[in-house]
């Protein structure tokens, strides 16, 4: 589960990629809102190590628009990630 996050650094499903995103809790799910489009093209591959949440589609795949950077999933498909 996730708080609300201003500049998070969110790793998208299970890719080895991640990006940068606004995330506000709205009762039961998370909105997730990258700084643009979430594709192959504009994912982060590098620094995997500075990741703060994760992003899961499983098991309910909620509203996902990575073309748009907007993704709206149930809370419990945020995960705060602890510090290394």
């Amino acid at each position: 589960m996730s708080a609300p996050a201003m500049g998070a650094r969110v790793k998208y499903c299970n890719h080895e990629g991640w990006f940068i995103a606004d995330i506000l809790v709205i009762k039961c799910v998370n909105v997730v809102r990258a700084n643009g489009p979430v594709t192959p093209s504009n994912i982060i591959r590098s620094q995997m190590d500075t990741i703060t949440h994760h992003l899961k589609d499983y098991p309910e795949a909620g509203f996902w628009r990575p073309d748009l950077g907007v993704f709206v999933v149930p809370v419990s498909q945020v995960h705060h990630l602890k510090p290394k």
